[in-house]
């Protein structure tokens, strides 16, 4: 086995504000293994592109260091807090327990906001977490391990339009313009020096996910279900970004299924540069966001005052994501479009409520 290079080693320093975390461990692990599903451990998962995952991936994962939504809990068999991506020793113990784990979805990292105002938190979280987990990788021999990337490594010079994962490949000195941008693009670095001595790392750029969950973190798309919720209580909602941006959006159901297709693909598949890949969904302005709501709740208003970190991301980042690629070597295509996404996230929002009494 090739000796895993300095610059993976974790710092070795315990986290400065331990998160509560989840460790689920699933029971049927064993049979899982023998047939070929690929379980694994999943730290992050409850932050922006965790929520609402916890259904599509309670079948796959064995080990999950974060915490599921409400609706999960029944599907936990066994609960271990204290699991922080920051403290190396943690993620090498999990993995050493779990000996099945052979593939690791590192989820964790603030969102666009989030990094923002606290960019040397965020760093700890996103690029430290990183090495750590990598090197408990390497010491634990577990090779595979899924990245999930972000619109948010585009810059300006990048395409406005279907962009790729290939094109940051291409320009791996192009500035995104944020923290966040830069601490996405050094993990890649890291991927691809783990990559370099044995390792199978996958990663894929996601849009915003938007989901049916009660609660989101800081990022900018978030505005999205922010508006939504607004709508479900009949309340006027601030728009903080420009009514004409486009982003580009994912429903959690397309997103489950197109990280699960990006995990199980065969190696000799995946023929784009260091195996990333974007995961498209759909993609809209706030103003066509606002019409489709308008449709179920016709009297809601809505004013304008930009934030000034979340207009100038919406601005930064691209309209669209290219769906070619998933296409063509994951299979994947995105089946949820705007007013389906609408229907489902103002029904569950109704539904809380009316269960409220709110």
């Amino acid at each position: 086995r090739r000796q895993c290079p300095s610059s993976l080693r974790p710092l070795r320093e315990g986290p400065q504000s331990p998160n509560s975390c989840d460790r689920h461990v699933d029971p049927d692990h064993r049979r899982r293994r023998r047939s070929g599903e690929a379980p694994g451990a999943c730290p992050g998962g409850a932050r922006g592109a965790g929520r609402g995952r916890g259904q599509g991936l309670a079948t796959r994962v064995c080990v999950q260091a974060a915490s599921l939504p409400d609706g999960m809990r029944k599907l936990v068999v066994s609960t271990e807090l204290g699991v922080d991506v920051r403290d190396f020793f943690t993620m090498q113990r999990i993995l050493k327990r779990h000996r099945f784990v052979h593939t690791v979805w590192n989820l964790a990292a603030p969102l666009s906001v989030e990094t923002a105002l606290n960019p040397s938190v965020a760093e700890q979280v996103t690029m430290n977490g990183m090495r750590n987990i990598l090197w408990a990788m390497y010491e634990a021999r577990v090779k595979r391990i899924l990245f999930t990337d972000s619109i948010g490594s585009f810059g300006e010079t990048a395409p406005r339009k279907d962009c790729t994962a290939r094109w940051l490949t291409e320009h791996p000195t192009q500035d995104p313009g944020s923290d966040y941008g830069r601490q996405k693009r050094a993990c890649r670095r890291l991927l691809r020096e783990f990559w370099t001595f044995g390792g199978d790392p996958r990663w894929a750029v996601l849009p915003g996910v938007l989901h049916t969950e009660a609660a989101w973190g800081g990022g900018t798309t978030e505005y999205a279900l922010c508006a939504l919720l607004a709508a479900a209580k009949r309340e006027p909602f601030v728009c903080p970004v420009d009514l004409d941006a486009p982003l580009p959006m994912i429903f959690s159901d397309d997103l489950v299924r197109g990280l699960l297709a990006l995990q199980d693909a065969d190696e000799n598949r995946l023929r784009e540069p260091e195996r990333g890949y974007a995961i498209p969904g759909l993609s809209f302005t706030a103003s066509e966001l606002f019409a489709e709501i308008r449709k179920h709740v016709p009297d809601f208003e809505v004013t304008v005052e930009l934030d000034p970190n979340m207009s100038k991301f919406a601005k930064l980042w691209p309209d669209t994501l290219s769906t070619r690629e998933s296409a063509e070597d994951l299979g994947y295509t995105p089946h949820i479009g705007l007013p389906e996404m609408v229907s489902r996230v103002l029904a569950a929002h109704r539904e809380r409520l009316a269960a409220s009494g709110a």
